[in-house]
C-alpha cells in the first residue's frame, strides 16, 4: 500500500475534535499506559501503531524514562505533528518515527508492546484488519501485549441505536458543531464497525488470546490482547 496522504487542516485539528468526540481522550491514553507498564523503573521496546500527532509516543515518553518507543503512521501530515510535538518534549533520543506501515519497519526489530488507537475505524475489510495484526503479530515477542481502542457496536441492536444517539448529542455538547457531528456519526456507519466477538476472532487468527475489555464510552471500546 502507498503512503496516505491525510488534509492538513484535519490533521491540524485532530487533537481539539477527538477531544470534543471522545470521552476521557487525553486520560485514556494514561489508563494504556497503566495496562502496558509494570514500573517506571522497567526497560521496553515499545511499537506505536498509526501514531497519529504522537499522543501515546509523548505520554509514554513522559512516564517512562527507559522506554523505546517506535511510532508508525502512513500520513505524512501526521508524522510531521507527531515529529513536532516529540522534540517539544525532548523524546528524539528515544522515539524513531517511520513514514509508511509495519510492515515496512525494520527487519528483526522485536518489540515488548504495541498500541493501535483510532486506527481501525480507516480499515473497512476484515481481511485487511487481519492482515495488520499479522504485521503486528510477527514483530512482538511471545507475551507481548497489544492493546486497541477503536469505534466499534452492531447497529442491528437497541443498545447501538441509544449510544450512537447519545454520542451525538455529546458531541454537540463538547462543541462541536452540529453538521459537523452528523458528518462524524455519519463516516462512523458508513466505513463498517467491527462487533467485539468479530475482533476478537479475528485477533485469535493472528495469534493474541486473553482479551480484556477495559474501556467502554459510547461508540468507543478499548481491549488488550497478549500475544501466544
Amino acid at each position: 500500500m502507498s503512503n496516505i496522504n491525510f488534509d492538513p487542516k484535519k490533521a491540524a485539528h485532530y487533537e481539539d475534535i477527538s477531544r470534543k468526540a471522545v470521552f476521557g481522550y487525553d486520560q485514556l491514553f494514561t489508563m494504556v499506559l497503566s495496562l502496558l507498564a509494570k514500573d517506571q523503573s522497567e526497560k521496553a521496546n515499545v511499537m506505536v501503531v498509526g501514531c497519529g500527532t504522537g499522543m501515546e509516543l509523548t505520554t509514554f515518553g513522559k512516564h517512562m524514562p527507559n522506554w523505546k518507543l517506535t511510532g508508525v503512521d502512513p500520513s505524512q501530515e501526521m508524522i510531521k505533528i507527531a515529529k513536532a510535538n516529540i522534540e517539544n518534549s525532548g523524546l528524539n533520543n528515544r522515539a524513531t518515527l517511520y513514514n509508511g506501515f509495519v510492515d515496512s519497519l525494520p527487519e528483526g526489530e522485536i518489540y515488548d508492546a504495541a498500541t493501535l488507537i483510532f486506527v481501525l475505524r480507516f480499515i473497512a475489510d476484515d481481511r485487511n484488519k487481519l492482515s495488520l495484526f499479522k504485521d503486528i503479530s510477527k514483530r512482538l515477542r511471545n507475551g507481548a501485549k497489544l492493546v486497541l481502542v477503536d469505534q466499534y457496536g452492531d447497529p442491528n441492536s437497541e443498545y447501538f441505536h441509544k449510544m450512537f444517539k447519545a454520542w451525538g448529542y455529546f458531541m454537540k455538547l463538547s462543541g462541536v458543531p452540529s453538521e459537523l457531528a452528523i458528518k462524524i456519526a455519519a463516516q462512523a456507519t458508513d466505513k463498517g464497525l467491527f462487533t467485539e466477538s468479530g475482533i476478537i476472532e479475528l485477533l485469535s487468527e493472528a495469534g493474541f488470546t486473553k482479551a480484556t475489555h477495559f474501556y467502554n464510552a459510547f461508540m468507543y471500546g478499548g481491549w488488550v490482547v497478549q500475544k501466544i
